[in-house]
C-alpha cells in the first residue's frame, strides 16, 4: 500500500466514524454520504479517468438517477414545520383545573405560534367548552403578533452533504426541486447550506464541522480529481 493509499484509508475511516456519530443523519443521506467517501477515496476505479464519480456513486448505490435526485433532495436545508409541531399535544390543550392534566378534548379551534429568536412555529388546539376558550383567547393575541414579527425560520433539516463535501450544492439542490415535488420551489436559506454554519438552538445538537473533501464538476457531472482534496475546515 503507497502512502496516498494509506491516507485515503485513513480519511475513508475518519468520514465514516463521523457519519455514524451524526444523530441527526437520515439513512439515505448517511448512503449516499457514505458512498461519495468510497468512490472517491477507496473505489479501485477511482483513478480511472473514464468513471465518473456520479456514475460510480449510483452504481455502488444500486440506484437510477431519479433516486439520486431524490436523495439530493432530502438533504436540501429547509425549515419543516412538521418536525418542530410533531411533539404538539393531541387534543385540546388547555389544563384541566382539578386535575393535573390538559383537558384532551377534539381539537375546534387550531392556529401556530411563532418564535421570536428562530422563527420555528408552535400548534396550539383548543375544544369548544366556553373554559377552554377562555384559556387560549391570550395566547391567540400573542400568537397572532408572533406572525407579523416572524424571523426568518432556521433551517431544522438537511444541510448535512455540505459538511463532508464541497461542491456546487445550491445549483444540485435547485436542480432538485425542479425534478422532486417534495421540495419543489425550495429556496436557498440566508443562514447558509451547510448545517454547521446555522445558528445553535437550544434543545437541538448542533452538527459539528468536517474537512471537506472535494468534488470536482466538469459538464454538469462529479469527476474524479487527480487526487481527494480536503478543504480546511473554518475554525
Amino acid at each position: 500500500m503507497n502512502p496516498d493509499d494509506r491516507d485515503a484509508l485513513i480519511r475513508y475511516d475518519q468520514l465514516a466514524a463521523r457519519v455514524y456519530q451524526e444523530r441527526r443523519m437520515p439513512t439515505g443521506t448517511r448512503d449516499l454520504i457514505l458512498a461519495l467517501g468510497w468512490v472517491t477515496l477507496r473505489d479501485p476505479h477511482r483513478h480511472d479517468p473514464t468513471r465518473l464519480i456520479w456514475e460510480r456513486t449510483r452504481d455502488v448505490l444500486n440506484a437510477d438517477n431519479k433516486r439520486m435526485w431524490e436523495l439530493i433532495a432530502e438533504d436540501a436545508p429547509r425549515y419543516d414545520a412538521r418536525l418542530t409541531e410533531s411533539s404538539t399535544p393531541n387534543g385540546c390543550q388547555a389544563p384541566m383545573i382539578r386535575v393535573s392534566r390538559l383537558c384532551g378534548r377534539s381539537t375546534v379551534h387550531g392556529f401556530s405560534e411563532f418564535d421570536p429568536a428562530t422563527g420555528w412555529s408552535r400548534y396550539w388546539g383548543f375544544c369548544n367548552r366556553p373554559r377552554c376558550r377562555e384559556y387560549a383567547k391570550p395566547i391567540w393575541e400573542r400568537a397572532k403578533h408572533s406572525a407579523t414579527k416572524r424571523p426568518e425560520p432556521i433551517p431544522n433539516t438537511g444541510g448535512l452533504l455540505p459538511l463532508f463535501f464541497s461542491w456546487n450544492w445550491r445549483d444540485k439542490y435547485t436542480k432538485a426541486s425542479n425534478l422532486i415535488y417534495t421540495i419543489h420551489g425550495w429556496k436557498e436559506p440566508s443562514y447558509g447550506l451547510s448545517a454547521d454554519e446555522w445558528p445553535e438552538v437550544s434543545g437541538q445538537e448542533k452538527p459539528k464541522a468536517f474537512p471537506k473533501l472535494r468534488l470536482i464538476a466538469s459538464g454538469g457531472e462529479i469527476v474524479t480529481p487527480v487526487g481527494p482534496k480536503l478543504v480546511a475546515v473554518k475554525q
